[in-house]
This record gives structure tokens, C-alpha cells and sequence, in this order.
């Protein structure tokens, strides 16, 4: 059966059409035309590419979606091998090879998991219940069954089908809600009866389904259901069900025809539970018995439960960075900001910073520390929406799931009412931008938020910024040290470590990484990794160890710009210049020096460009690297690449070689 996909418009490209379906079976069409893949490791290729639709997945992630953990003799080569049969089966201009990985042409809305998500994510934000109804229907018309069902992929079953799983269950859960209100039956009951048998241990679905056979007037039904959930729960749990289905049941007992009122609209948006104004209705999360404001602190104090401790380990390796922690403590301790913001290129070293102060400073927030990773720049996952952010916060704070508001709005303002006047500490890793975080901010005094981002978050009010960069040469040093192990490094020359490091760009992750592979080879020397780290033309290539690459961190930042940035990216990468003005890049662009100047600062903003002095511009040597092979894979001498890229006349290099500086 065809997924139902819709018609939404696709960018404004030459590719063709591809529509991807893995909810249910696996199905792929190009230009509407099924296409008929049989063999197992090719399908399982195309699903996880298909999860990451339009964003680059490194060969180490693409591994492990596809083995697992059983990997072959030389598993890049057996995904090229992979991707070239689907080349030849859907046409060759849908899976691109990048620098680092492969990447899938298509959009969100070809995809029907992301559509669905994308979907759910609107009817979450929709204001009018009709809106959001509608919405929901058309989210759960793409489900056909379970996830990855014919996709021979333990990894997409294990790590990406549950969370979809949840959101169906969810997303069904409240379309039910809607029904209800007002008293009417819900055309979902069968759907119900169905999962609850699959799912049996979930309650607040046998709550929809049992409030579904009320309205359908199967009182015998309900409390036949009812014995079924509650020995169940007995046997596997040894717990009695949810208060609110004892109470439905005990009403369907004293035969109240209408005893299971529903809840009025404005209401159940807040919370899907009895009405507030019922008599045993409990106080609920958010509403006061009368459904206004909590009266706090007794209702939200409640919930408060628990003083969580989620910060990740801290490094065992960190070295160094004395300044840096000392300006980020100062601004810890300074007067409250909105948040404290600690941004710099990828792989420079942001988050074990920040979990490194905030295991330092620990102690002072005695109600908890916080930590989530927003996945801004994780390769194959999609930045975390605010909304989902949210509930998993509201759910470290103790918070029962179904009390928890369907809508971004509620849900922060419930989250801020938790940490009011509590002395919480936050982490906020690898934001995208303000939007994606603006809702996560407590807006209480006596906490603090540390955020690390690859972008200058310039458009938050009140916060504070600490740009980080590369450690001095002593700590990288003595970070390779402690990586690869002091007994690894016995002996070398004190200039042959040195080199290393500044083979490395003194970049933390290529550092690690460097170091990794010297551990993991008991055979190589220093030196020997130093010679492979020489040919600027291999080096990114080197830096790679697993699902970490230093290639595939900068290709996701690179990822996230425009077009119009992405080709300034290139053209001044591929000309190689270790720093350059505003008015050689304008030349070279063929542009006025205003608008390159623009230019500039947008590649500055997401810390893909540096100004080490003013008016002098330069990249990092590694992004100088990657950005010199996108323009190659144009083709092409750099200076005969530029006039195609902008449409503009392009100045000859020796124009510019002999102002730089």
C-alpha cells in the first residue's frame, strides 16, 4: 500500500521526486514510481539515510545503523558498494557523497517518519482545537504499522523506532482527548482495544479506552476491561491501576450513566484528565482545583520531588584551559544573567568545559543540575524542539507524564512555576540558535544556564558570552599526553610533539583523535602518525576515529548555512589565503566591500570564520582544509570555480596573493 505522503512541494531543484515510507514496511518511490529493493543491507542503508533526509551522515554512524555491531572486513567500502546499488535502482543524483559520509537528497516532507514528526510538532503549536485535530489526523493517517518492520536493522529498531512509537501513542492518545470533549464518541475505539493489548502495561491508554466505552454506553465492556488492566498490573507490577481509572471504574459501578464527565476544551489542552470542578478530581500540575493558577506552593511544590543530579562525567583527561575555567567561573558567580553562553568552532572543547565548571560549581545549586543535549550539530539526529526539550526537563523534575501540557507555552510556563525560587543549574549543550532555547530559560534569579553553541547567540537579551578557542600549545601537548598515554609518547623529541600538535591546529577533538589512533596502533611511533598527519591533502582523513570525525563535525556546521554562505564558504576556503580582508573577500566575490563584509560576519556568527585582528579574517587551518575540498569537488582551479559560484566576474589570484598577510 502507497503511505499516504501528500503533496507538499519540494525545493526547487532538478532531482526528482523521492518518497521514502518507514513506518510500516519499507517503501520508496521516485517520481511516484515504486521502486523494489530486495536486498537487506541496501534497505537498511536507505532507512537510516532516510532518517537524516538532507543532512550528512558520518561512514562510522552509517556503520552502526546498518551491522549494528557486527562489522565487515572494510565496512566504507561495503556502504559505497551499498549506495551504488541504490544509485543504480533510484538514480544516481539522490545519495551524494560528501566529505566524511553519505547524505540523502530529499526533504523532510519525502520522508513520512520526519513529515509525521514535523506534523505533530504543528498540532502541538495549533491554538484552535479543529486546527489541531486536523492535524493530528493527518499525523496518524501516515502510520501503517510498526517502524522499520522489514528493515534488517536492530539499530533502527532499538535507538529510533521507540521514540516514534511514543509520539504515535501520544499523538493518538490526544486525538481521542478531542473527541471526547463535549460528549462525543471517539472513532479510535478499535485502534484502542488494539493497543492496549500491544502496549498492556501503558494506563493511559486503558484510561482513553475505558472513557471511549463510556461514551459508547459498553458499561459491561468497562468493567470487564477494568479486571483485565488490574490483575495484569498485579501480577507483572504488583501495583493497583491509576487513581483516575479507579475512579472511572468506581462510577461505572454506582451505574452513573454521566458519571465520567469529560473535560471542557480549554481545560484538556492543559491537562487530559477528569474535569477539575469534578469532586475527587486531584490537584493537577499547572491548574488549581478550579482550573486557574496552581496555588503555590502546595500543588507545584508536590511535584518538586526529587533534587535530580544529571550532569555527564566529567572528562578524565581534561588538562589545562586555567583561564577559561576562570572566566566561566567568574560569570557563574557574577550577577544573574539570562543565560551564560559559551560558543566557538566545533570540536574547540565547549561542553567538557562547561561540565567541568559545572562539577566545580555543583555544590551552590543544591536543588539539582540539569544537563540535555539539544543535537544542534549531531550528525543523523535532528535539533531537539523546544517543546521536546521540555518534557524531558519536566520529567527529570518529577513531573508524571500525563500531567504534562500538550503545548510549548504551558509546558515552559509550568517549568518555570517548578524552579521558581530554587537553585537549580541548568546545561543547555550544542544549541542551534535563540528560538530553540529561549523557552528552556527558567527566568528565576537563583538559577543559572550554561549553553554551549557553535553560533554567537547574539539575539538572547541579558546574556553573558565567552568565545572559546584553541588551548595554548602546553596544553595541547599535555592533552595528547594524557590520551594517548605518557608511555606512548616516551622518548619523543619535545619539536616532534609540538609539530603534532600543530598538525592538529591545536583543536581539541582533532587532538583526541590523534591521539586515539596513536593508542590504538601499539605499532606506530610519534612519528609515524606525525608522516601521516603531513600531506595536507590526507589530513582530515586521519582525524577520524569511529563515529567521531573532524571533517563530519565542521560538514555539520557548514550544513546549517545558507546557500548563499555555503558558497562564500567555499570560494574562500578553495583560495587558500591564511587571513585576508574585507576588501580582497568583496574582490574576490566580485561584490562591494558592504555586502562582504555581511558575508563575513554570517560565517563569524556560527564560528566557521575568525577575526584575530581588526579587519584581518582567516580560518582555522582544518576548516580551511574541509572548505578547500568542497570547492574541489566542483572541479576546477579555485580561481575558475569563483565566477560560476556568484554569477559575478572573478579578479585574478595574483590580484590578491600579494596583499595577504
Amino acid at each position: 500500500m502507497t503511505p499516504h505522503l501528500g503533496e507538499e512541494p519540494h525545493r526547487g531543484t532538478t532531482l526528482p521526486r523521492l518518497t521514502v515510507g518507514v513506518l510500516g514496511p519499507l517503501y520508496v518511490a521516485v517520481e511516484g514510481r515504486p521502486i523494489r529493493l530486495t536486498a537487506g543491507k541496501p534497505r537498511a542503508l536507505l532507512a537510516a539515510l532516510a532518517m537524516s533526509a538532507g543532512r550528512v551522515v558520518s561512514v562510522e554512524r552509517l556503520a552502526e545503523m546498518v551491522w549494528c555491531d557486527r562489522f565487515p572486513a572494510n565496512s566504507r567500502r561495503s556502504l559505497q558498494n551499498y549506495a551504488a546499488r541504490l544509485r543504480s535502482a533510484m538514480g544516481d543524483r539522490l545519495i551524494e557523497t560528501c566529505p566524511g559520509g553519505l547524505l540523502l537528497r530529499a526533504d523532510a516532507g519525502d520522508i513520512d517518519a520526519l513529515r509525521f514528526l514535523r506534523t505533530l510538532d504543528r498540532a502541538a503549536r495549533a491554538q484552535d482545537p479543529d486546527a489541531e485535530r486536523g492535524l493530528l489526523d493527518e499525523a496518524l493517517a501516515l502510520w501503517r504499522s510498526e517502524p522499520f518492520e522489514d528493515v534488517d536493522s536492530p539499530w533502527l529498531r532499538e535507538s529510533e523506532a521507540p521514540h516514534l512509537i511514543e509520539r504515535h501513542l501520544a499523538a493518538l492518545e490526544r486525538r481521542v482527548d478531542l473527541d471526547l470533549v463535549g460528549g462525543r464518541k471517539s472513532r479510535f475505539t478499535a485502534d484502542l482495544r488494539r493497543l492496549t493489548s500491544r502496549h498492556p502495561l501503558r494506563e493511559s491508554l486503558w484510561l482513553r479506552l475505558l472513557r471511549a466505552l463510556v461514551q459508547d454506553g459498553r458499561r459491561a465492556e468497562v468493567l470487564d476491561r477494568y479486571e483485565e488492566l488490574r490483575a495484569r498490573l498485579a501480577h507483572e507490577l504488583g501495583v493497583d491501576p491509576d487513581p483516575a481509572i479507579q475512579r472511572l471504574y468506581a462510577e461505572q459501578l454506582a451505574d452513573h450513566p454521566k458519571a465520567y464527565a469529560e473535560p471542557r476544551a480549554d481545560h484538556l489542552k492543559a491537562y487530559p484528565e477528569p474535569r477539575a470542578d469534578h469532586p475527587h478530581a486531584p490537584a493537577v500540575a499547572g491548574l488549581s482545583a478550579t482550573g486557574g493558577p496552581p496555588d503555590r506552593p502546595t500543588e507545584v511544590a508536590s511535584l518538586f520531588a526529587t533534587s535530580p543530579r544529571r550532569l555527564p562525567t566529567a572528562t578524565a583527561d581534561f588538562v589545562g584551559r586555567e583561564r577559561d575555567l576562570a572566566s566561566l567561573a567568574a560569570l557563574v558567580r557574577a550577577e544573574p544573567a539570562t543565560a551564560i553562553v559559551v560558543d566557538g568552532m566545533a570540536g574547540v572543547g565547549k561542553t567538557t568545559l562547561v561540565v567541568h565548571n559545572a562539577h566545580q560549581v555543583a555544590a551552590r545549586f543544591p536543588d539539582g543540575q540539569l544537563f540535555i543535549d539539544l543535537h544542534g550539530h549531531t550528525p543523523g539526529c535532528a535539533p531537539v524542539p523546544p517543546e521536546d526539550a521540555l518534557h524531558r526537563l519536566l520529567r527529570t523534575l518529577g513531573v508524571p507524564a500525563d500531567r504534562i501540557p500538550p503545548h510549548v507555552e504551558d509546558r515552559a510556563a509550568l517549568y518555570r512555576d517548578l524552579l521558581a525560587d530554587r537553585k537549580v543549574l541548568l546545561v543547555l549543550d550544542d544549541a542551534v540558535g535563540e528560538a530553540q532555547i529561549r523557552p528552556l530559560l527558567p527566568g528565576s534569579a537563583s538559577c543559572r544556564v550554561l549553553v554551549t553553541s557553535r553560533r554567537r547567540l547574539t539575539g538572547l537579551d541579558g546574556t553573558r558570552a565567552l568565545t572559546l578557542g584553541v588551548p595554548s600549545p602546553a596544553d595541547a601537548i599535555a592533552m595528547f599526553t594524557r590520551v594517548a598515554g605518557p608511555h606512548r609518547v616516551a622518548g619523543t623529541a619535545a619539536g616532534t610533539l609540538a609539530e603534532t600538535v600543530t598538525r592538529c591546529e591545536l583543536l581539541p577533538l582533532a587532538i583526541r583523535l590523534a591521539a586515539t589512533r596513536l593508542r590504538s596502533h601499539p605499532t606506530w611511533s610519534v612519528v609515524r602518525l606525525l608522516a601521516r598527519l603531513t600531506p595536507a591533502s590526507r589530513r582530515l582523513a586521519e582525524l577520524a576515529v569511529g563515529e567521531r570525525s573532524v571533517a563530519v563535525a565542521i560538514d555539520m556546521s557548514y550544513r546549517s548555512l545558507p546557500d548563499r554562505l555555503q558558497r562564500a564558504y567555499r570560494l574562500l576556503c578553495g583560495h587558500g589565503f591564511k587571513s585576508f580582508s574585507a576588501d580582497q573577500a568583496a574582490a574576490l566575490m566580485g561584490t562591494d566591500t558592504m555586502a562582504a563584509e555581511r558575508l563575513l560576519e554570517g560565517l563569524m556568527d556560527v564560528n566557521l570564520l575568525q577575526e584575530p585582528a581588526p579587519g584581518r579574517y582567516a580560518f582555522h587551518g582544518l576548516i580551511r582544509d574541509h572548505g578547500a575540498e568542497l570547492a574541489m569537488e566542483e572541479g576546477g582551479s579555485p580561481t575558475g570555480r569563483a565566477a560560476p559560484l556568484l554569477g559575478l566576474p572573478c579578479p585574478p589570484r595574483g590580484a590578491l596573493a600579494e596583499h595577504d598577510g
